[in-house]
């Protein structure tokens, strides 16, 4: 199917519409028994992650935060340097250089 600009605004303007139903109905105040009336019932939207999306989604928040601690270390270092109190032998530099 070929998605045109026309073909996307009826679409859309279909959406709109569905969606200002949707909260005019909100909007009356309607209680419990006509939410059970068919002619009140309104779908609602609803998204559902595949397991890619889901592991995708795991794998950006543990990423972010390892990026927090890194950032945590980083200013540690910054302090201890500012002050004075970060010292690192030619010994110890090599040693994390040559580590696999």
């Amino acid at each position: 199917m070929r998605i045109t600009d026309e073909r996307m605004r009826r679409v859309l303007s279909g959406y709109i519409q569905q969606q200002s139903q949707t909260a005019r109905v909100k909007n009356t105040g309607c209680d419990k028994s006509c939410a059970k009336d068919p002619e009140h019932d309104t779908p609602s939207d609803k998204v559902t992650l595949s397991d890619k999306a889901l592991h995708i989604r795991r794998a950006l928040y543990e990423l972010e935060d390892s990026a927090k601690a890194h950032l945590e270390k980083v200013e540690s270092i910054r302090k201890d340097l500012e002050s004075g109190r970060y010292d690192v032998t030619g010994a110890m530099v090599v040693e994390k250089l040559l580590e696999p």
